[in-house]
């Protein structure tokens, strides 16, 4: 598109950011950090172990570099509250507009969540888990992106492959589709779109009460690297 390649250069900082398709240049942005996120990690937590925290933060900051080089209408931070539509939970990553006038709600906001889980008893956890912690659960009960239409999942794979994964996850929604059909339905499972030794990307929709939220799925594969603390 050609808003997207004039974004890349940084001839053009004054952008509208009500005329460019901001949710794709987000997860765009979000696939293009994955390379400098992998090298930053291996070459300077080589001899530490990094939990999902550690690998979150590591990944907002890289992120946000890209961000300024392209000189984008948005940032990336963490922790969000949503204070304007009081959604209660607290998402990982939150990607929100810089411009001085412009609300700071977010645009577009992701859950972060190991594969697998770091406990047996929270193996299905990337979908499901109690209190109302599940990664796509939190989207169906509005815990996260109430008031958004898009939003996004970020899954580190420290063990398995992408397809091992796709497949168990998709094996636990069609479960619960059976059991719960009240809140669940088989057609939230996740479809492939892209994948390369690095990452994957999924889409899926989530049911909510009065309407669906569509969701992303970065998976980045972390599973030869030393650093990742594992289960």
């Amino acid at each position: 598109m050609i808003a997207e390649e004039n974004l890349d250069n940084k001839q053009t900082p004054n952008i509208n950011i009500l005329t460019i398709n901001v949710i794709s240049l987000i997860k765009g942005i979000m696939k293009q950090s994955v390379s400098s996120f992998k090298s930053y990690i291996s070459d300077s937590y080589s001899e530490k172990k990094l939990n999902e925290d550690a690998l979150t933060q590591i990944y907002i900051a890289q992120t946000q570099v890209l961000i300024r080089q392209k000189d984008y209408p948005f940032n990336i931070s963490g922790q969000y509250k949503d204070i304007d539509n009081n959604s209660p939970g607290i998402s990982d990553i939150y990607f929100y507009p810089n411009e001085e006038i412009a609300s700071k709600s977010s645009l577009f906001s992701v859950e972060a969540k190991r594969l697998p889980a770091p406990a047996k008893d929270r193996e299905k956890e990337y979908v499901i888990g109690s209190k109302n912690n599940g990664g796509i659960e939190r989207y169906k009960t509005q815990k996260h992106g109430k008031g958004l239409n898009e939003c996004g999942l970020l899954g580190f794979v420290e063990e398995k492959d992408f397809n091992h994964w796709n497949t168990s996850i998709n094996s636990w929604i069609a479960e619960l589709s059976k059991i719960d059909n009240s809140s669940w339905k088989n057609d939230e499972i996740l479809s492939l779109e892209e994948a390369n030794s690095d990452f994957c990307v999924l889409n899926s929709i989530a049911h909510r009460t009065n309407d669906d939220i569509h969701l992303t799925h970065l998976w980045v594969s972390l599973n030869n690297m030393s650093c990742v603390q594992f289960p």
